[in-house]
């Protein structure tokens, strides 16, 4: 009996050293994650900014002033209620600086979403946001975003806010696809060539280029007229993988619940993917 207690008490210890030993290395991610959600910005006392084009639901504005004191590459912020994603975004003058940088300009291992530097985000017709995806959990800014492949996460998540110096708008996703990164792959598809459309011919010849990739779209799609936002991120079915979540603004007197999902049976998937997948 004593050597069984002694046993156990051996257990219990190992147990909770290492319990502890986790919630050590856990607890910094969360802590750094909690201080930026608490700058969440609050509406503006004025609403004199210039209004963007095309125009979405009008939403109040937010004031960035707090977050712009800290850093002048702030252009917004990201929110899914109900999920982890409600962040702070930024624009810098490429594509790498905020993904091993943070708000406050240190290096961060988990970056922070920021939207591609060559996006117009007053009055450009596409936003394409970037942000990590570790593949562990949801650990990481965009981690949480892999569950959209799985449409019955869209119908409890369907609106995506984005909140800008120029406008607050609500977004509502209408596709979820994969891509490879590779440019010298033969099925490469460079989405993020397209920060903006020359007319709506364009746009529409993008949307269907996206429509044949989608795991499933929503809805009626979009409109080839409207603005579109696309949150990227990386998948790890194959290397060198994105998953991408493409939404447009919640339509003036548009419901903000989930719209009918089609599924496609047949996605345009690249070469690479796993057919397990």
């Amino acid at each position: 009996m004593k050597r069984f207690l002694l046993f156990f008490g051996a257990f219990v210890v190992g147990m909770v050293a290492a319990g502890l030993a986790a919630c050590a290395m856990l607890l910094p991610g969360w802590l750094k994650d909690r201080d930026l959600q608490q700058q969440r910005p609050t509406a503006a006392a004025t609403q004199a900014a210039p209004t963007p084009t095309p125009v979405p639901t009008p939403l109040p504005l937010k004031d960035f002033s707090s977050l712009l004191a800290q850093n002048k590459d702030v252009v917004g912020w990201l929110t899914i209620e109900d999920t982890p994603i409600d962040f702070p975004v930024l624009q810098g003058t490429d594509n790498d600086y905020y993904l091993r940088h943070g708000l406050d300009g240190e290096y961060d291992i988990e970056g922070i979403p920021y939207v591609d530097y060559e996006c117009d985000v007053q009055n450009g017709r596409h936003l394409i946001l970037y942000g990590h995806n570790m593949g562990v959990g949801e650990t990481s800014r965009f981690s949480s975003l892999q569950n959209y492949k799985d449409p019955e996460y869209y119908s409890q998540h369907p609106v995506i806010e984005f909140d800008t110096l120029y406008d607050s708008t609500l977004y509502k996703v209408v596709a979820v696809y994969a891509l490879s990164a590779r440019p010298e792959d033969p099925d490469y598809f460079p989405f993020n060539e397209y920060v903006d459309f020359a007319d709506d011919a364009a746009e529409q010849a993008y949307l269907d280029e996206v429509a044949k990739r989608a795991f499933y779209t929503t809805g009626d799609y979009v409109n080839a007229d409207e603005r579109l936002l696309t949150l990227c991120f990386c998948t790890y079915e194959m290397d060198d993988a994105r998953m991408l979540v493409m939404a447009r603004p919640l339509r003036e007197g548009e419901s903000a619940a989930a719209d009918e999902v089609h599924i496609n049976e047949d996605p345009q998937l690249p070469s690479r993917w796993p057919a397990e997948a």
